[in-house]
Formats: C-alpha cells, structure tokens, sequence
C-alpha cells in the first residue's frame, strides 16, 4: 500500500471537516427558516432531507460538475466530452452543444474493444439483426439463444473451468450469487477491501461475515483457525462450510492478490475460494486468462471464479465458472438467473468476438502482441497502468 504524507491527510481531512462544519452550520439555519414555514408533506416525513443527502447538497453538489460527464463517442483512448453549464451554483447542469476532444482516464475499456473493432464490430451488428437488442425473457423462459450457449462454452475454455453461466450485470453477479451459494450457519472471510458487490451480496446472503486485512495472507489464516475454533456464535457448532473471498485485482488500490498463499492457506482449513477476477480476467496473463496464469496457480484450486465482460471485452455482464454441479445448481436457483432479462445478444457476440480475438482466432496476431508488450509479471497495476497501455496501442490490442 502506498502511505500517504501525514501532511497530505491532514489538510485532506481538514478540508472535509471545514466542508462538514460550514454545511452543519447552514442546515441548522435552514431548519429554523423551514420551521416557519408550512410543510406541504401532510404527515409524510421528509424522504431525502437531513443526513440522507447532506452529502450532496453540502459537499457533492460544489463538484458535481466533475463527474457524470456524458460522452458524445465511443470510450475509446480519446473521446468527445460534452460541455455543460450552470445558473444556480451546480444544483443543476444543462448540455451545450459544444463537444471537446479528451483524453480518456476515467474508463476501464482496458483492450480498447469498447470502440469500433475490425473483427468484433461487424459481427456485433449481424448478430443486432438477427437477434434484436434484447430478448425480453429471462434465461429460464426464451432469454436462451445459440449465442447464450456459445458464450458460455467460450468463458468456460477461456477461464479452465468446467462450466460457466453468464448474468446481464457484473454487480448482480457477485451480489445475487453469494446468498445462493452459502447462509445461515455458513462463514464468509472477506478482504476488507473487496468491491461493494461482494459486501451487499455476503450481507444478503444471512451468513457470519468476517474480514481480514487486505491482502494479507498471515491475517487470514489468523481469522480461520479462530472462527473455527469458535465454531457458529451462541451454539459453537462447526461452520456449514467456510467461503473465503478475494479479488485478483483490486482496482481502486491496483494490486494483485497474493492467491498462491491463500489457496494454500484455504487448502490446509478446508476452506472454499471465491475469486473476484472483474478487472483481471483479460487483461493479465500470458494469454489474458487472468491472475491464475499470471501467477501460476492451477484453476482447479479455484472453487468459483467470477468475472465480468465491462473491462477487458467491452461488454456488459458477468460470469461464474466452476464445476458443472455448481453452475447447474445455479442455474436452478439464482434469481438473476431465474428473474432478470438476460444479456443482450449484440453484449454477447461482442464477448465472444473479443475473446477469440485475444486468443488469435480471429486470424490475426493481434491478441499475441497484445500480451507480449504488456508485463508478465507484475507487482502492482492500477487502472492507470491499463489505460496507458491502452493508450501506447491506440485504444485497442494492435
């Protein structure tokens, strides 16, 4: 981790503080102005006024014209940023029609498939005819097409898996799977710097939750021998299982997990591997296939394998890949399987198209060179690392 300068967080919290105190001291004149007037509410109490959206209006909404800013391109090395403007000090932003030319780091269009490809683009728009945009039924009704099946063979041989099955949104597939997999009398370990997918979907899933220190191995293997030890709270008796959950990068940070000394450590306490691979999967390895390759970890150590199609392969969606048990219980149970709409054919064909690109199937050689500029054996990556990357190769694998 890199340590920050005592002098960097002090005028970095005291900003903060000032900011908290001045937008305390104008609520509390706001609520004695308020007070005088009547409340159209009728009984109802206010759904966002206090500190639900303090935040916002007192911090946020100075900014917030830093973020959110809409697009008029493709999220390619540069894209057309559209220029807005304000009358009421940034409560609210109107467009222009105004467009300037930036450099882009602030997307995790990681291989640059996200813009126009040779090989991905003309395939995605055949299959937009032949499939439409969406299919409008879920996966278990007429949500499944040949593209579905085809996907989900692909992720399957591309991760060394199994199996595989594909969800529409990379956040559900971390937070509608893990109630699936583990609940009550079960133990999830989590880094405590996992994404905020992993925490909603191990807090919905009604299990013991504990944390260890991000990525720290010791730690773990710390927390393990204790909780089960302690065994399941008030009645001590023995986990249902024990799931330990890591990301193969964590993104905000930019470090690689240290999953050779955690899979050893889950080995030796009987415990599963559930691996967050969103921004690795594609990206590193020396055919992309993520931090298992990249650090010579066998997949079979790997009990579920997660990832998502956002960053690497200009998709949208995710996947879990694991043994075909594991995936055909999924598929009878997971409401994201069962309930949403499934992933769009065009978001499909567009999977495929990008992995047999980084592959060398598509007839080039573009995925070999690809890998063989980028590192194979890192320490440390961030979402920067990527985009210059992306950026010395034009946007896009060449």
């Amino acid at each position: 981790m890199i340590t920050i300068p005592y002098l960097t967080a002090l005028t970095t919290y005291f900003s903060y503080g000032l900011l908290f105190a001045f937008g305390q001291f104008r609520d509390f004149f706001r609520n004695i102005f308020d007070w005088w007037h009547a409340s159209n509410l009728e009984g109802y109490a206010p759904i966002c006024l206090g500190l639900e959206d303090f935040y916002i209006r007192r911090l946020y909404l100075r900014i917030q014209d830093c973020f959110g800013r809409p697009i008029a391109s493709a999220p390619d090395a540069w894209f057309d940023v559209v220029e807005r403007y304000s009358n009421d000090n940034n409560k609210t932003l109107k467009r222009t029609d105004k467009i300037s030319r930036c450099l882009n780091l602030g997307s995790y269009n990681y291989l640059g498939f996200a813009a126009a490809d040779e090989y991905c683009t003309p395939r995605v728009i055949d299959s937009l005819c032949r499939f439409s945009a969406s299919t409008c039924s879920t996966r278990v009704e007429g949500g499944t097409t040949t593209l579905h099946k085809e996907l989900e063979e692909c992720v399957a041989n591309f991760v060394g898996k199994p199996a595989a099955v594909v969800f529409g949104m990379g956040y559900v597939t971390n937070s509608a799977i893990l109630p699936v997999i583990i609940g009550r009398g079960g133990l999830i370990i989590s880094d405590s710097l996992n994404h905020n997918s992993i925490v909603n979907g191990a807090r919905g899933s009604g299990a013991t939750i504990r944390v260890f220190q991000h990525n720290t191995p010791s730690h773990l293997e710390k927390v393990l021998r204790e909780q089960i030890a302690d065994g399941q709270p008030r009645t001590h008796r023995p986990w249902k299982k024990i799931i330990v959950v890591v990301e193969g990068i964590y993104s905000m940070e930019g470090e690689l997990c240290k999953l050779p000394e955690i899979i050893a450590i889950c080995k030796k306490y009987k415990a599963y591997v559930y691996l967050d691979e969103a921004h690795s999967i594609g990206a590193v390895g020396k055919t992309g296939r993520g931090v298992c390759e990249l650090l010579g970890v066998d997949t079979a150590d790997v009990d579920i394998m997660m990832g998502t199609f956002t960053k690497s392969f200009g998709s949208c969606g995710g996947y879990i890949a694991g043994s075909k048990e594991l995936i055909q219980y999924l598929k009878y149970t997971c409401p994201a399987h069962l309930y949403a709409t499934s992933i769009s054919p065009p978001a499909a064909q567009q999977i495929i198209s990008s992995i047999k690109v980084i592959l060398g199937e598509d007839g080039s050689s573009r995925g070999c060179c690809c890998y063989s500029c980028f590192p194979c054996h890192p320490t440390t990556f961030s979402q920067g690392t990527y985009l210059h990357f992306c950026l010395a190769h034009q946007g896009r694998p060449s």
